[in-house]
């Protein structure tokens, strides 16, 4: 048996064409963005996504937050108003947003340019000191391909358990790059979720990496679109 996660991905649209789709909150915080094209792209990918799953119209969903580790309804992960068991997760970066969802299960995702992963310091900020070795002997862009792998896992399984950056990534540690992803160890004083599974998606850009990770113990199915 299989937990099914729908996928979908859009290029991001400087027309921004899709200011439509989103509520009045979603304008005004789209508003104060240097850059609001990738924050627009990927909330009306959201409601598209879920209005096809849902069989709703994209712009009349409402949504909230909670904070897993402070309960503040002023941020933290977003969920769908008055549509229990639903979950949802969006990244984006300036070229390319990234949204999952699925019924039943707690699901988080996360996208990374490799252009992103390439900077001195990486190891310090991401990697647990066991991890480093499997970086190894690795160069140009196999060396960014392989960061983007392994910083798009931690931070996807950090996003479905909500607690994103209020816990250090280098806490969370996966499976290598060149190996199947996986949870190895969770090292942060927040509790562990009970169960963790673990996918790379293939996405339709070479310069983006990105993995899907889904509170549960069974294998993820990814459905595309």
């Amino acid at each position: 048996m299989s937990a099914r996660v729908t996928v979908r991905e859009a290029e991001v649209d400087d027309g921004l064409a899709d200011l439509g789709l989103l509520d009045d909150g979603e304008r005004a915080r789209a508003e104060r963005k240097r850059d609001p094209a990738p924050f627009v792209t990927g909330h009306a990918l959201v409601r598209r996504t879920l209005g096809e799953l849902l069989d709703r119209d994209p712009a009349g969903l409402t949504f909230e937050r909670r904070c897993t580790t402070c309960r503040s309804e002023l941020h933290g992960k977003p969920s769908l108003v008055d549509v229990p068991g639903w979950h949802f997760s969006l990244s984006y970066t300036s070229a390319l947003a990234v949204v999952v969802a699925a019924e039943g299960i707690d699901v988080g995702v996360d996208t990374e340019d490799l252009t992103d992963a390439d900077f001195e310091g990486f190891a310090d900020v991401t990697l647990a000191r066991e991890e480093v070795a499997a970086f190894e002997g690795l160069t140009g862009r196999d060396l960014l391909i392989a960061r983007a792998r392994v910083w798009a896992r931690k931070e996807a399984i950090l996003k479905a358990t909500g607690h994103g950056l209020v816990v250090d990534p280098s806490e969370i540690l996966v499976t290598g790059p060149l190996e199947a992803p996986g949870l190895v160890a969770w090292r942060a004083e927040e509790p562990a979720p009970p169960a963790v599974s673990l996918v790379d998606l293939d996405l339709t850009t070479a310069n983006h990496r990105a993995a899907v990770a889904g509170l549960t113990d069974q294998p993820l199915e990814i459905v595309g679109g």
